[in-house]
C-alpha cells in the first residue's frame, strides 16, 4: 500500500484525534449509616422480632477500657432465633467518663478493668475527686416539700 508523504505530513500536523469518544465518569456512591440499618431491619423482618420499647439506654462494653453509649436506641429481639439487633448512634466514651452510672451495668469480665481504674485513681487522688465532684454535680438533691404559702395570697381568688 502506497503512501502519499504530503499526506502524511499533513496529518502528522493536524491535531491528534481521539479514538473512543469521550469519557464516562463513574459516580461515587457513599454508603452511609443508615442504609447499613435498613438492610439490617430487612433482615431481622425474616425473624418476626419484637421491637422493645422500655430500653432507654444501651451500654456495650470493649475490651480496652472504652464503651460504646447508645442514647436513645431502638432494640428488636427474636428470641426465638437468639438474635437481636441495637439501632442507634453510639458515642465511644472511656469507662470513667460514665463510672457513677454504669457501675449496676458491669459484671464480672469487666472486674479487672474497674481494679485497674480504682489503682489509677489511688495514684491520683485528684482525679479521683474530680470524679466525685461530677457524680455529684449530676445527682441534684430534688426538692418534693410543699411550698410555703405566702402572707396576702391566696388561691382561691384567682380560680376562675
Amino acid at each position: 500500500m502506497p503512501i502519499d508523504p504530503e499526506k502524511l505530513a499533513k496529518l502528522q500536523k493536524s491535531k491528534p484525534t481521539k479514538v473512543g469518544g469521550k469519557r464516562v465518569k463513574a459516580k461515587k456512591t457513599t454508603k452511609g449509616g443508615e442504609l447499613d440499618d435498613s438492610k439490617i431491619q430487612a433482615a431481622m423482618q425474616k425473624f418476626n422480632p419484637i421491637t422493645l420499647s422500655d430500653v432507654a439506654e444501651a451500654n456495650f462494653f470493649k475490651d480496652d477500657g472504652k464503651v460504646l453509649h447508645f442514647n436513645r436506641v431502638g432494640v428488636q429481639a427474636a428470641s426465638a432465633n437468639n438474635t437481636y439487633a441495637v439501632y442507634g448512634f453510639p458515642q465511644e466514651k472511656n469507662i470513667a467518663e460514665m463510672l457513677p452510672g454504669v457501675l449496676t451495668q458491669l459484671g464480672a469480665e469487666n472486674l479487672d478493668m474497674l481494679t485497674k481504674l480504682a489503682q489509677a485513681y489511688q495514684a491520683n487522688p485528684q482525679a479521683a475527686a474530680e470524679l466525685a465532684a461530677q457524680a455529684g454535680a449530676s445527682q441534684e438533691p430534688v426538692d418534693e416539700d410543699i411550698p410555703e404559702l405566702v402572707d396576702g395570697d391566696n388561691f382561691d381568688d384567682n380560680v376562675d
